[in-house]
């Protein structure tokens, strides 16, 4: 098969993407990088605490806020601390950046509606006056664990998936690109909420 942005040899596969490494890099920085526009996430002068809990999603998300926004004046404070959805952090910042991803985002979404409960914490949100954000929100789980080795970062291996987590994996091989349109559902119901 051949790369979907420049045509060589694909070395790379998830899901339906098909790309060479370095285009591989260049679309989830490109995802990101959106994600942080659309959203308005990050701006001048703010204070931002990266969480790192060793994963896979804590590194991309480290190395890529830094690379996307290098040219803009903030502090960026790299932590080595657990998160659990929904815990506010105390602390001098304005953003907190949680390893997260769509596939996260998936999965909390389906436990809430499996059980009947509200989802407060759909996408990025507010607690206090800090502004938690998903960086990796539009990047699947597989997509980071690819991008973290192909820029060779060291990260601790995942837990153990959930029921609902194998759930969305089954889904994926039978319906292709049921994650994103799911991600994209989440995405509605956060706007008319």
């Amino acid at each position: 098969m051949r790369c979907v942005k420049c045509g060589k040899p694909s070395e790379l596969k998830v899901q339906n993407l098909e790309a060479c490494e370095s285009c591989f890099i260049k679309i989830i920085q490109k995802r990101v990088r959106k994600e942080l526009r659309l959203n308005r996430l990050i701006k001048k002068n703010d204070r931002i605490l990266v969480i790192d809990d060793s994963s896979a999603e804590s590194k991309a998300s480290e190395y890529l806020l830094k690379d996307i926004i290098k040219n803009l004046p903030v502090k960026i404070t790299v932590k080595k601390i657990s998160y659990n959805l929904g815990e506010e952090l105390n602390g001098d910042y304005d953003k907190i950046i949680i390893p997260w991803n769509a596939d996260k985002e998936d999965e909390y979404f389906l436990h809430a509606v499996f059980q009947n409960k509200d989802a407060p914490y759909l996408g990025h949100y507010k607690l206090g006056k800090k502004t938690y954000v998903k960086l990796l929100l539009p990047v699947l789980h597989d997509e980071v664990i690819l991008y973290a080795k192909s820029k060779k970062f060291k990260f601790k291996k995942d837990e153990k998936k959930s029921y609902v987590s194998g759930l969305l994996d089954k889904l994926e091989k039978e319906y292709p690109e049921v994650k994103f349109s799911l991600l994209k559902s989440t995405i509605e119901i956060r706007k008319n909420i």
